[in-house]
């Protein structure tokens, strides 16, 4: 007993951020007309495998069949690709039978991204969900951040000066995005999500290159009006790059012109 008060003292409640729209999201689910259960590889991380080996009901008895152990445990998809718990009408058979809870890290947290500052936690919304980019484009206001919850961890560190500046230089940016619009509550998108990673790799000047280029991809042969039109150039530039290492990091050192699969992005 001393020893976990001992343990939570050294834990401090580090507060969570995310763009107020954030808890408006609400997962499409059979109406999603691009579900991220089909065509994902879905890893099953090692707390939730050990979880379903322990399910004797029918549906883990099918976990169990489902998942490959190698290269890392995953979902054995079908021959179209799909998960293999997708049913005809695109509802997760995990989630009818056993809830929310029950889903593998990945699953629950898609399409959800996490930027990790010093001090703080920045959560978002990932464009490669077609129900998360309407929703930051139908945005009525400029991208505002509000505290959403707590998460216990190690004793947070005094940002650096290095740091600091970095985050005075987003947050800059982001009060420059001043009109209205989708086109503007993309740019915000873009900045909010890609240039934290500096923080890791110092590459402040690449990062900000890469929001203009992808700026500039997502809206190509866009008119200018149509939301639908636009949140689909944003989740199909999103699915193929943000996701995609090798071709993030493509975009962040290219020289020329870079397309993607799609000849109408």
């Amino acid at each position: 007993m001393l020893e976990m008060e001992a343990e939570r003292r050294q834990m401090c409640a580090m507060k969570v951020f995310a763009p107020d729209y954030y808890a408006g999201f609400r997962c499409a689910a059979g109406a999603c007309r691009h579900s991220c259960c089909v065509g994902w590889e879905i890893d099953v991380d090692p707390e939730t495998l050990e979880r379903y080996r322990h399910m004797s009901s029918p549906l883990g008895e099918k976990l169990k069949r489902c998942i490959a152990p190698e290269p890392v445990p995953h979902f054995v998809l079908s021959a179209e690709e799909r998960c293999p718990f997708l049913t005809e009408q695109n509802l997760c058979e995990i989630i009818l039978l056993e809830g929310e809870d029950s889903l593998c890290q990945i699953c629950a947290d898609h399409p959800r991204f996490r930027n990790y500052w010093s001090d703080r936690i920045e959560m978002g919304l990932g464009m490669a969900c077609e129900e998360a980019a309407r929703l930051i484009l139908t945005s009525p206001h400029p991208l505002r951040l509000v505290p959403v919850s707590e998460e216990w961890e190690e004793q947070p560190e005094i940002p650096s000066e290095e740091e600091r500046a970095l985050r005075d230089y987003r947050d800059r940016l982001l009060d420059a995005v001043a009109e209205t619009g989708p086109a503007a509550r993309l740019r915000e998108y873009l900045i909010y999500r890609h240039l934290a990673d500096a923080l890791y790799d110092g590459r402040i000047a690449e990062r900000t290159r890469l929001v203009d280029r992808a700026f500039e991809r997502m809206t190509a042969g866009w008119d200018g009006q149509s939301v639908p039109d636009l949140a689909e150039k944003a989740r199909i530039f999103s699915n193929e790059v943000e996701y995609d290492d090798e071709k993030l990091e493509q975009l962040l050192t290219e020289t020329g012109g870079y397309r993607t699969g799609h000849d109408n992005l």
